[in-house]
């Protein structure tokens, strides 16, 4: 369900630009959360806890404020520079604020999240792989979204329907990974999957302006694959490592891994494609100086611009993305790593 209907979130996206301005689409999420806010309220019960602990708000404050800060810092560094002083400080302040956060919730009796919990080593290779694959994929679409419509010349409704290879291998693969974890091991498919992502992330780094939309697809469908295959028995992993009563913080992780993946990949992909962008793009000495500001602040108006600099500005972006790319092939490469390591087998069960 969390990977599909990011899928159908971007088609019906593409649709609503096809009719209206971009505002529809926040429209769009306006009108869901008051249907889901309603829906909550009559179905969804308080909590499985029987102590129903209060809302840790402190706590709450803290992560709000250092993952802002921190996500903000990372989106902000290919425009202030990665080493000056507003992105060192602003990332500094945001690692401090969160560390503040982990020690406030080891000493307060009610703690939003309790950090012990992540010593059991289910739970948190179920987070981390839930977390870095969400990372890749958000990070993924907020890149390639503007390759098929600045870069290949596609309208925002087709852009939107090329991904569907993505969950082609998505959905049928969410459906079997229980009955392949069951088979060979969670460990394995989940691991498996993860590697699959990476390599349909690989094969998208090599995409450039010519390339077939064939090799696009090639790379989509193996990491809906493997997103489907990884994901079931990371969920599975945080539910099945807490008792009954703790279900409802393993449902609460399980949804601020995809969340908090979702924004740093987004932040993180992002502000390599903005720096590679920056560095790789050539413009001609004769343009007015006032053009070329634009087109190094926004492939977006650059896109729009007329030739060379639109030619230019074409080839920078496609070297940000291939960096963008791998920099989450990395990424996911890494979280497979991490939780084969969490979920091998202990001497005393094996």
């Amino acid at each position: 369900m969390a990977g599909s209907s990011a899928i159908i979130g971007v088609v019906a996206s593409g649709l609503l630009l096809e009719v209206w301005s971009w505002r529809a689409v926040f429209v769009l999420g306006a009108a869901l959360a008051a249907v889901a806010i309603v829906g909550t309220w009559r179905f969804v019960p308080d909590t499985a806890d029987p102590r129903h602990p209060p809302i840790d708000v402190v706590g709450a404050a803290l992560a709000v404020a250092g993952l802002g800060v921190l996500v903000y810092s990372i989106i902000e560094a290919p425009e202030h520079g990665w080493i000056r002083d507003t992105t060192l400080g602003g990332l500094g302040v945001g690692l401090v604020l969160l560390v503040g956060f982990v020690l406030w919730e080891l000493r307060t009796s009610a703690p939003l999240l309790d950090p012990r919990l992540f010593t059991r080593p289910a739970f948190a290779a179920g987070s981390l792989s839930i977390m870095l694959q969400f990372f890749a994929f958000f990070g993924l679409i907020f890149v390639l979204m503007q390759y098929l419509q600045l870069v290949r010349g596609d309208s925002a409704l087709i852009a939107a329907v090329s991904v569907l290879p993505m969950a082609a291998g998505l959905i049928p693969s969410s459906r079997l990974a229980p009955k392949v974890a069951a088979k060979v091991g969670a460990r394995v498919c989940c691991v498996g999957g993860l590697l699959l992502i990476t390599a349909g992330l690989i094969l998208l780094a090599q995409v450039d302006g010519g390339s077939s939309y064939l090799l696009i697809a090639g790379g989509l469908y193996p990491l809906g694959l493997g997103m489907g295959f990884a994901m079931t028995p990371a969920t599975t992993a945080i539910t099945d490592s807490l008792p009954p009563a703790l279900q409802g913080v393993g449902s609460a992780v399980n949804d601020l891994s995809r969340e908090l993946g979702g924004a740093l990949g987004i932040a993180v992909l992002g502000s390599l494609l903005g720096s590679a962008y920056r560095s790789h793009l050539s413009l001609p000495a004769a343009l007015p100086t006032e053009l070329a500001e634009r087109a190094r602040a926004s492939f977006g108006l650059a896109a729009h611009l007329r030739e060379p600099v639109r030619g230019q500005a074409q080839s920078a972006f496609v070297d940000g993305m291939s960096i963008a790319l791998l920099g989450g092939a990395a990424v996911t490469a890494l979280a497979a790593v991490c939780v084969a390591v969490l979920l091998r087998p202990s001497r005393r069960s094996a």
